[in-house]
């Protein structure tokens, strides 16, 4: 009996053995692999993260996105205590997936002191979060099995600067990121509106030596040339992203303006792209009216004329796009059913106008005004000035009076001798003295008799921009004159395929060639 008993302390104590000895302590974790036989840890492992070099020995559980330094270290030691040399410890995460590890493998060897580590950081500057941080090594026990022990450290990283760290002194340098509006323009105080600002967002960011971002850095703004432009925010802080922001508004003078941006205390700086600040308020002076054609066609609806409308500030600058403008006619028909008048891009719009009912009659010009508001309530407006009027109005005309006979002087040595004519409408009691004809109208005078014939040889096609009638000369060639005579002769007027033919009478003297 006594032999059985000691046959069974013998095989516990194998047993014991064979597991590496007792447990570990808080913080330490160690699993028996496969052929581990037991649940005693073979080895010890410790797992710390320290923030800095080798040399620092304080651990942290938080670091900064920004921080290059910081390692996770391993610290192996068998059941007995005594160092573990020259075991593979494999790093790991677990979590966010927030961290980069150098090396690329996640591997390092114990010394002779048990010890190994590798490099950790943030996988990016917005890799905020909680994570922890594990190592795992396979080691060897006595009888020739593998147990593998395992330790972990959770681990913050925030976009907070290391502790300890000035902001001010950890932000190395400025970046000049963007502004708003986009165009880098505004326009000057007073001006704005819909899609016109009057003042502008700059972003700076307070950048460590790595190029990742500072937070909490004190940053100081000012414009270049002073005064230029008004500063909204002279200084703020960065926020997690390291971004710092200010503001300027416009005042009443166009310019050209830089911020600057500087670290508090510190000989960092930076300044921003060029803004400029330009387009002041429509004025009246400043406003020009000009059309395609100005004589149109009474008789044809839908002829039509396109009337640029250009506006500019008092330094000749365009004003800015999507300032409104009203157009208004008493005849015809102006601008769209979606908008009666046109919309400024580039200090220019363009409205259409046409001939429609209601038409003017003879003597009644057309007249479209056009108008916009400054953003002191001020009406700015003008006026173009069309005629319309009918092929079937038109006459010839000696000064105010019409013609209803034409007499051609003594010829030349060649016998050719030219008249000058008007051609237009009627006058009109307190009208002016006749209207053109529409542009463009082409005129022919024909001589019924071959002794005399005739041709228009200036003022046909009739131009355009006249405001009362217009000159045509025509040329006779009388050299089959032998004696002084009369006949009938048909002036014709036809302006887009509208057609009146009037018939004069014609004297003509005699001539004989030289």
């Amino acid at each position: 009996m006594r032999a059985i008993f000691k046959a069974l302390i013998l095989t516990a104590a194998s047993a014991l053995m064979a597991c590496g000895g007792g447990g570990g302590s808080p913080g330490l974790v160690g699993n028996p692999g496969a052929g581990g036989g037991g649940t005693a840890p073979s080895a010890k492992m410790q797992l710390q993260i320290y923030a800095g070099s080798s040399g620092n020995s304080a651990q942290v559980y938080t670091i900064s996105a920004s921080e290059k330094t910081a390692r996770a270290k391993v610290t192996l030691k068998d059941a007995s205590g005594a160092p573990l040399a020259n075991t593979i410890i494999l790093f790991s995460e677990s979590g966010g997936g927030l961290l980069s590890f150098s090396p690329e493998s996640k591997t390092a060897l114990t010394n002779s002191l048990g010890e190994a580590e590798v490099d950790i950081e943030a996988l990016s500057i917005n890799s905020f979060g909680a994570t922890t941080v594990n190592a795992n090594a396979d080691v060897q026990k006595s009888d020739g099995t593998v147990a593998t022990v395992t330790a972990s450290q959770n681990l913050a990283i925030t976009s907070v600067p290391v502790a300890g760290v000035d902001p001010q002194v950890a932000a190395t340098s400025l970046n000049f990121v963007s502004v708003d509006p986009s165009d880098k323009s505004i326009v000057i105080a007073g001006s704005g509106g819909n899609g016109r600002s009057e003042s502008a967002i700059l972003r700076f960011r307070a950048v460590d030596k790595n190029g990742n971002p500072v937070k909490d850095v004190v940053v100081d703004f000012s414009v270049v040339p002073s005064n230029s432009v008004a500063l909204n925010i002279v200084s703020a802080k960065s926020n997690n992203d390291g971004i710092v922001a200010t503001s300027v508004s416009s005042k009443s003078t166009p310019t050209a303006v830089i911020i600057k941006a500087g670290v508090n205390g510190r000989p960092v700086t930076t300044q921003s792209d060029q803004l400029t600040v330009t387009t002041g308020v429509a004025m009246q002076r400043g406003f020009d009216l000009s059309a395609s054609k100005y004589n149109l066609n009474n008789d044809i609806s839908g002829d039509s004329s396109n009337i640029r409308v250009a506006i500019v500030d008092a330094s000749g600058n365009p004003v800015s796009d999507g300032v409104p403008v009203i157009a208004v006619t008493d005849f015809g028909r102006v601008g769209t059913s979606g908008r009666g008048g046109c919309t400024t891009v580039n200090g220019i719009c363009t409205v259409e106008y046409q001939v429609q009912n209601p038409r003017p009659q003879n003597g009644h010009p057309v007249i479209v005004t056009f108008s916009t508001q400054v953003g002191s309530g001020e009406l700015i407006s003008d006026s173009i000035v069309f005629t319309s009027t009918s092929v079937s109005q038109l006459d010839l005309y000696s000064t105010n009076t019409p013609v209803s006979s034409i007499t051609v002087p003594a010829g030349d040595a060649k016998c050719k001798a030219t008249v000058d004519l008007l051609v237009g409408t009627a006058s009109t009691a307190g009208g002016p003295s006749g209207f053109p004809a529409p542009a463009g109208t082409m005129v022919e005078v024909k001589p019924s008799s071959s002794i005399v014939t005739a041709s228009v040889i200036s003022g046909s096609p009739t131009a355009d921009r006249a405001t009362g009638r217009t000159t045509i000369q025509v040329q006779f060639d009388l050299k089959d004159a032998a004696s002084p005579g009369s006949t009938s002769v048909d002036v014709v007027f036809t302006a887009d395929k509208m057609v009146q033919t009037l018939r004069k009478t014609l004297t003509y003297p005699a001539c004989t060639p030289v």
